[in-house]
């Protein structure tokens, strides 16, 4: 893992919460809801498009039954 590119980050923060959303058999649409974002917002993150805010990762890992930095533990698997 190199920690010196930062979409590296957001990679593995969207693959986990992607991986972790689906275990839960959550939408896009419910987990939207859960945490105050909308639908294309949750997309991007998955996707690792977007710089997210502490607040909305808190937010992510609440929803989702996580710490927070759960959400950037690589997990060696793909997305």
């Amino acid at each position: 893992m190199d920690w010196s590119d930062p979409k590296a980050a957001r990679g593995i923060l969207g693959a986990n919460v992607k991986r972790l959303r689906k275990a839960q058999r959550l939408s896009q649409e419910r987990l939207a809801e859960l945490t105050d974002l909308d639908q294309p917002h949750i997309s991007e993150v998955e996707a690792g498009l977007i710089n997210l805010t502490l607040d909305n990762v808190q937010a992510l890992a609440v929803a989702l039954g996580v710490e927070p930095s759960d959400l950037l533990k690589p997990t060696g698997r793909g997305g």
